[in-house]
């Protein structure tokens, strides 16, 4: 048996012992090319995710706000509350109509009479969440019918 490899010729590389399988700069380069290209992509696909994440999240505690302050009107006695008064504005801050529970985030609501032709003791009330540290969909508006009991 000989210890001599057959050499194969290759008219790039010159020649070469057969068997000898390797990477060239070139081609470890276009791979490293290639591979940082993938990963740049997933680093900005990383961004916009978490943007998007952190839009929900506000989303869902506008909800969340705006669900808890109905909870806490329906509660009231319509005869001696005036936060459950008829007015208030959805517009801009009224008194006993509005109020900052966190910084950036605005509660206003606005009462108006319920169906008419039914009962008195029924109220349409509309609370609306001014969320500032949304980037996008910065109002939030939930209207309901609450009753007196």
């Amino acid at each position: 048996m000989s210890s001599f490899r057959k050499r194969s010729a290759d008219p790039l590389r010159g020649t070469r012992p057969a068997g000898d399988g390797g990477f060239t700069l070139i081609e470890t380069l276009i791979s490293t090319f290639i591979l940082t290209i993938g990963m740049v992509a997933i680093a900005g696909l990383l961004a916009v995710t978490t943007q998007m994440q952190i839009g929900a999240r506000e989303a869902a505690r506008s909800t969340r706000l705006a669900q808890d302050k109905i909870d806490e009107l329906m509660k009231l006695d319509f005869d001696t509350a005036p936060a459950v008064a008829v007015g208030g504005n959805l517009a801009a801050d009224v008194a006993n109509y509005s109020e900052t529970p966190l910084d950036g985030i605005t509660l206003r609501w606005l009462v108006a009479s319920g169906p008419t032709g039914v009962n008195t003791d029924t109220r349409v009330l509309t609370v609306r969440v001014i969320n500032m540290r949304a980037q996008a969909n910065r109002q939030t508006d939930v209207a309901t019918i609450i009753r007196e009991w």
